[in-house]
């Protein structure tokens, strides 16, 4: 079924990384590390993947026997010496994401969090999604934490029908179930 393109409002920028979402050991010339697990609200995540690029490590988690990119869960984490702040890191994210190949629908966001709905896909997977991230900064590291969500086709449905304001209404729902997990993740790298 083939994705409509959904007018973004005039405030919303184009793109958004696809997981952020880090919880694995990821090894850095400065030492930093991320968690080798993950548990997101009682269930065991596996790690799908570890990156180092631009200063940023990364790490991100998927339930056991998914896969990225079509995961419906994915839930990711950041680390930096090279940004000064979370809101430093969150700008990089944001650019990141912005110039990446996602179709993007909408995206809400603040100094050092955001909530971005969109499509990833190849020739093989489309996969509509809602991801959130938070950044902080603390002893001389910047961390986000991210959790990003496949959409189902009701909430598809929702913003593409509502165009902004139906995304917005999913943004806020999302950030309700999500901000009390992403939270302690964050606290954890930062405490490394």
């Amino acid at each position: 079924m083939p994705i409509p393109e959904v007018p973004r409002a005039a405030s919303s920028p184009r793109r958004a990384l696809i997981v952020l979402a880090v919880a694995s050991v990821v090894g850095c010339s400065r030492g930093l590390s991320l968690p080798r697990e993950m548990t997101w609200e009682g269930e065991r995540l596996e790690k799908a993947t570890s990156w180092s690029s631009q200063g940023v490590s990364g790490v991100v988690f998927v339930p056991p026997g998914e896969s990225l990119p079509s995961a419906s869960l994915q839930v990711g984490i950041l680390a930096s010496r090279k940004h000064a702040s979370g809101a430093e890191l969150h700008r990089w994210i944001m650019d990141q994401y912005r110039r990446s190949p996602t179709v993007q629908w909408y995206e809400s966001a603040t100094a050092d969090e955001a909530c971005k709905i969109g499509v990833t896909g190849n020739d093989t997977t489309v996969r509509p999604f809602v991801a959130l991230h938070v950044c902080r900064a603390a002893g001389g590291v910047a961390g986000c934490a991210e959790v990003d969500r496949r959409l189902d086709d009701d909430e598809v449905g929702r913003c593409v029908s509502g165009a902004s304001a139906g995304c917005e209404e999913i943004c806020t729902l999302r950030w309700l179930e999500a901000r009390a997990s992403l939270e302690p993740i964050l606290e954890g790298v930062l405490k490394h």
